[in-house]
């Protein structure tokens, strides 16, 4: 079980954790928030690396290896978004087995290496699996292990105020992500879907407030974030995060953004193409949203993406658009609960960059309005 500390200002009790994690001698991995960690009496000289990507590479995790073996370090303190995240884990990896080994992603059962995730984002829940999302030559790895899952969390909404406008908004988009594909994921328990729900509830019911602000409504996007790692940790995710990644790389959008291209069309394919089963997980997801009619719920989601301004990209040229279907990852289109064939995710993508008429886009951006409004006491929304 994680240890988790929630609150504003709970960063102040990161010394406490460590005594009770066995961290005395930490390698600090992050960017700019690293120096919020140096402000703790104590840390003031640890040292720091930050030498990684947006989208970690795998090859900059012995560079961090080493730099924690260099400075006689005894833990890890990770802080910043999922890419901060995600590369502590990769540099455990690198102390606890080969790098050979890891670029297998056979790792070890057991490590002697604590580390603290401190998320600077509300979004990708990566504090709360055992899974990290690196690259090498350009495709995507995931490595996944036991001992990836870090050994303590601190949950501090206050760390989400410098946050870019762009990265608050996309962030979550992908905890909402999270949440809706755990939901629906050929994988999903019961356990695994009270945190769906909290994570889906989380985001809906915040998202507007927290945008504009409100201190309680980050603490909330927050723990949201953190039920949709835990969910996913449970699930896996699914087509929508399988078809975003190259849309990252080959595009530029943030991960969370990429995911919400492709996330309504799948909704439609399943409510519009899906067996009974399907349907009644759809019209179940659909009640835990608080939508009356599953063909709503694409609606809103679009709705969403209007209201905060992310653009649908262009439509792809050929080369493009088969680059991408070709970059699916095969083994997360496993985890969806429909079989989706070559033709079909051509097809989803191409459905995704098509703009939508304004009458349509209107109609999305009003059932998001009435939604988000209905949560704020009956205002009308942006």
């Amino acid at each position: 079980m994680q240890k988790v500390i929630r609150g504003r200002g709970s960063l102040r009790k990161l010394p406490d954790l460590m005594k009770k994690t066995g961290i005395t001698k930490p390698l600090i991995i992050g960017g700019q928030l690293a120096g919020k960690v140096r402000q703790i009496p104590g840390l003031e000289a640890a040292p720091v690396f930050s030498g990684y990507q947006p989208n970690p590479n795998l090859s900059d995790a012995p560079l961090g290896a080493e730099q924690y073996t260099r400075y006689g370090c005894d833990g890890i303190l990770s802080i910043g978004g999922g890419s901060a995240i995600d590369t502590a884990k990769a540099v455990k990896a690198c102390l606890s087995a080969p790098f050979q080994a890891v670029r297998e992603n056979r790792l070890p059962d057991a490590s002697p290496i604590r580390h603290i995730a401190i998320p600077g984002t509300a979004g990708s829940g990566a504090e709360a699996t055992a899974n990290a999302v690196v690259y090498e030559n350009e495709t995507k790895k995931s490595l996944s292990g036991a001992i990836l899952l870090p050994e303590a969390v601190v949950l501090d909404a206050s760390l989400l105020e410098t946050l870019p406008d762009y990265h608050k908004k996309s962030c979550a988009l992908d905890a909402l992500s999270q949440g809706i594909e755990s939901y629906w994921s050929a994988a999903a328990t019961d356990d695994s879907r009270v945190h769906a729900y909290l994570a889906i509830l989380g985001v809906l019911d915040n998202l507007k407030a927290y945008l504009a602000g409100d201190p309680h409504a980050a603490d909330e996007m927050l723990d949201a974030s953190y039920q949709s790692g835990k969910a996913i940790y449970l699930t896996r995710t699914t087509a929508a995060h399988a078809m975003s990644y190259q849309l990252t790389k080959k595009l530029g959008l943030a991960h969370g953004h990429a995911c919400f291209v492709t996330l309504p069309v799948l909704w439609d394919w399943m409510t519009e193409r899906g067996d009974e089963q399907i349907g009644g997980i759809m019209a179940e997801l659909s009640s835990v949203m608080r939508l009356g009619d599953p063909r709503m719920g694409s609606r809103l989601l679009r709705g969403i993406m209007i209201d905060l301004g992310m653009k649908i990209p262009d439509m792809p040229d050929r080369d493009l658009l088969n680059a991408l279907v070709d970059s699916v990852n095969p083994e997360r289109l496993g985890n969806h609960p429909m079989k989706l064939t070559r033709e079909d995710l051509r097809e989803i993508y191409i459905r995704a960059f098509l703009p939508l008429e304004p009458n349509a886009a209107q109609a999305c951006l009003d059932i998001w309005n009435y939604y988000g409004g209905q949560k704020n006491g009956g205002e009308e929304g942006n």
